[in-house]
């Protein structure tokens, strides 16, 4: 979760790059079905040299043993459409995601635009830099760890040790770390605005060296 443009969709492409390479689980990029053709096509085709990374706006397309990246997840699992047929499905799949082998990263700016059934399931949830909004506006269960979060990235000394940084919140042990990230060999700004566009009203379609690979 964080502000727009603060480097989530990079930070989740980093986390699927070094999962292959530790693990070598195959990535999937979930864009939602609704996301016109040719914005799926622009990710394929700058995304081509990587074989083992599939764009997909079907469920049914997730392999077992892979890490899912779930961009603009409000789109796909969005809290007034807990009841629709992908939303639906979504919780399903994380009912079973561990006997499936799958990482799922949901990126989305804040949790209360998400399914409460998500918000439920996940392990852990990283930030980037948020905005006070974001805080505020927090769901009442998350807002003390969102605060934490921008009172973390507020004593970063410049922006760019902002965009580098992520703090995140381990729910399984309750337990909170920082970290610094970096971006995979193909994340490029061509790249980047293709899920900038996609989370905009027309639905057309940041720098650093990760220090551990997250679960």
């Amino acid at each position: 979760m964080g502000d727009i443009g603060s480097g989530k969709s990079g930070l989740a492409h980093e986390i699927a790059w070094q999962l292959y390479q530790k693990k070598g689980h195959p990535a999937v990029i979930h864009l939602p079905p609704h996301a016109p053709v040719q914005v799926k096509e622009k990710a394929k085709r700058l995304l081509s040299k990587y074989k083992w990374i599939k764009v997909t706006t079907s469920l049914a397309e997730w392999p077992h043993g892979s890490t899912v990246i779930v961009d603009e997840a409000s789109q796909s699992a969005h809290a007034r459409r807990g009841q629709s047929g992908e939303a639906i499905e979504i919780d399903n799949l994380l009912g079973v995601c561990r006997q499936r082998d799958q990482t799922i990263l949901f990126i989305a700016h804040q949790s209360r635009k998400l399914d409460i059934e998500v918000i439920r399931a996940v392990h852990r949830i990283v930030w980037k830099e948020p905005t006070h909004a974001h805080a505020v506006f927090e769901r009442d269960e998350l807002s003390d760890f969102t605060w934490k979060a921008l009172e973390f990235f507020a004593k970063l000394p410049t922006d760019a040790a902002r965009k580098k940084a992520a703090l995140v919140v381990n729910f399984k042990h309750l337990g909170i770390t920082q970290l610094k990230n970096g971006l995979p060999p193909w994340w490029t700004e061509e790249l980047s605005c293709v899920f900038k566009d996609l989370g905009n009203g027309n639905h057309n379609g940041n720098r650093s060296n990760m220090s551990g690979v997250l679960r």
